[in-house]
């Protein structure tokens, strides 16, 4: 059986076709399309959509064009959303959730109760959860909306014209009823967001349509669940750790905790692709390095975590996970003041500092979870899934590091506490 795999990545959309009958599942990536999202004259911060929307359809041309495909799935990124008019057709580009309109974010949380609201959803407190775009979203666009998607099922709807929700997608909006895979209605009434435009959820597996005559199928939309998904997560004592632009660092469990413990320790509890949860929490990742690239201008993530210099232990630990670094005007600049350093620190400098924070910052949640329930391996998944894998022995919580910048690192500071 030969698919195609649209994986919509907040800084690129790939197409790939797999064989899955092969002995060991092959993988050609057809197409890729570098992107990201950019302010307009009116300070929105949001998604090219149709130029997204054309790289899908030509990625999904170019697989057709290597032979026969049984079926095609889309996936991607959580949190954003698209809203259509009664006729179907798209009211704006979709915001990017690094917009500054959610800087109210926490006063919406107290208004809702934010025990209450971990009680019912079961997702981590964090300003990008849908909740706090669509409470800032303009209330006359928002008042016109007839169907709410996501944009993994919005790329889905324009290919087949099927509008539903999915379940690993839906359960990351702060949205979800925990406890019966519903919409929690008032929840929603409550930011001023009618009920009636949300769209069925349901589990992955469902033909949609087709495109161009190849079937369509909703598979799990949110990424990160088909990563985890794809992953070899047996013994129960093994985690993941999802690497790409966000480091997510969890376990799947059959079932949602939503205890105070569970709260305070601010872990989500993301619906899984085929049943259950993921137990994880969300650290910023590679989105730091590609960002200091794209205001470099000459150079890439890539090239970054190369420079001599970028592995030393000498660069300072900051905390990744503050507002700050969401979508800072000049992030190397942010990260140069965070980290203690000069205004003029070089490049290595300032990436060696994003790499130790982000390794201290992946080390910290993993102690996190290892004080809930026991954890002794992470499988690593996830874009940047190529700098390697860890093993956690021992109950000291030293670490063996298989290759790897970060992955070293993750395993210097794990070893050191």
């Amino acid at each position: 059986m030969r698919v195609a795999a649209v994986d919509m990545g907040a800084t690129s959309v790939r197409v790939a076709v797999v064989e899955l009958e092969a002995e060991a599942p092959r993988l050609e990536i057809v197409h890729r399309w570098q992107h990201g999202p950019e302010t307009r004259p009116d300070g929105s911060v949001r998604w090219r959509w149709a130029e997204l929307l054309e790289n899908v359809r030509l990625g999904l041309d170019r697989a057709l064009e290597t032979g026969h495909i049984d079926s095609i799935g889309i996936d991607g990124w959580a949190i954003d959303y698209g809203l259509l008019d009664e006729h179907g057709r798209l009211l704006s580009d979709p915001h990017s959730y690094r917009s500054p309109r959610t800087d109210g974010w926490r006063t919406v949380a107290r208004s809702l109760g934010e025990a209450e609201l971990y009680r019912r959803t079961g997702v981590q407190l964090m300003p990008i959860n849908t909740t706090f775009p669509l409470a800032a979203h303009d209330r006359s666009e928002l008042d016109r909306a007839a169907r709410l998607l996501m944009l993994p099922e919005l790329v889905a709807y324009e290919l087949t014209g099927a509008a539903v929700g999915e379940r690993s997608n839906a359960g990351t909006t702060w949205l979800l009823d925990v406890g019966t895979d519903t919409w929690a209605d008032d929840l929603a009434e409550a930011i001023g967001v009618s009920s009636a435009i949300l769209p069925a959820v349901e589990p992955a597996g469902r033909l949609l349509g087709e495109h161009r005559g190849v079937p369509v199928h909703l598979v799990a939309a949110h990424d990160t669940a088909c990563a985890v998904a794809a992953s070899p997560l047996r013994p129960a004592d093994r985690g993941f750790l999802s690497a790409g632009t966000w480091f997510l660092v969890g376990v799947e469990r059959p079932a949602a905790d939503t205890s105070e413990i569970a709260r305070a320790a601010n872990f989500s509890n993301e619906p899984g692709a085929v049943g259950g949860y993921r137990f994880l929490k969300n650290v910023p990742g590679f989105w730091l390095l590609e960002r200091c690239a794209a205001e470099w201008g000459d150079t890439t993530a890539r090239e970054l975590l190369n420079l001599p210099g970028a592995g030393d232990q000498v660069g300072n630990i900051f905390d990744v996970r503050e507002d700050r670094f969401l979508a800072p005007e000049r992030m190397a600049d942010e990260v140069r003041d965070a980290a203690g350093l000069a205004a003029d620190a070089p490049r290595d400098a300032v990436v060696a500092s994003i790499v130790r924070s982000i390794a201290a910052g992946v080390a910290s949640v993993v102690h996190e979870l290892r004080s809930i329930q026991p954890l002794t391996e992470l499988a690593i998944v996830g874009g940047a899934a190529f700098i390697g894998g860890l093993l956690i022995e021992g109950d000291a919580g030293t670490a063996i590091a298989i290759g790897g910048l970060v992955m070293g690192l993750i395993g210097l500071y794990l070893w050191l506490k």
